[in-house]
């Protein structure tokens, strides 16, 4: 039994003396892209644009590297973000309003919305 029980405490200890590999300072830390980003992005104009007709069409573009920390803190891990252009349409099918807005996820996340690339949510 104390054979065991130092057994297990030197494991402990092992473990808490050895250094997590934690990369070293100044490491990009990027989350994963996001794969279900269309559906999360339609859900989310549907439930805030309102349009006269309710016709709106979305055109998406790919998943880029953002340069915005979007988890906790400053550190946070980098996300990605999606250029969307959202096309109004009249009661005619005529286009009415064109407006790109930039739809930032970390993971599988939405955690904002910008009208400019360059601005971090």
């Amino acid at each position: 039994m104390t054979r065991t029980a130092a057994f297990v405490v030197a494991c402990l200890l092992a473990g808490c003396a050895s250094k997590p590999n934690l990369g070293t300072p100044g490491d990009v830390v990027r989350s994963k892209p996001p794969l279900d980003y269309a559906s999360t992005i339609s859900n989310y104009v549907a439930l805030t644009t309102r349009s006269r007709t309710g016709k709106t069409e979305l055109s998406f573009g790919t998943p880029e590297r953002g340069n915005c920390p979007l988890g906790q803190g400053f550190n946070g891990r980098l996300g990605w973000v999606v250029p969307v252009q959202i096309s109004s349409l009249g009661k005619d099918g005529s286009l009415v309003t064109i407006t790109k807005k930039f739809f930032w996820f970390e993971d599988e996340r939405l955690k904002g919305v910008t009208l400019r690339i360059e601005e971090c949510p």
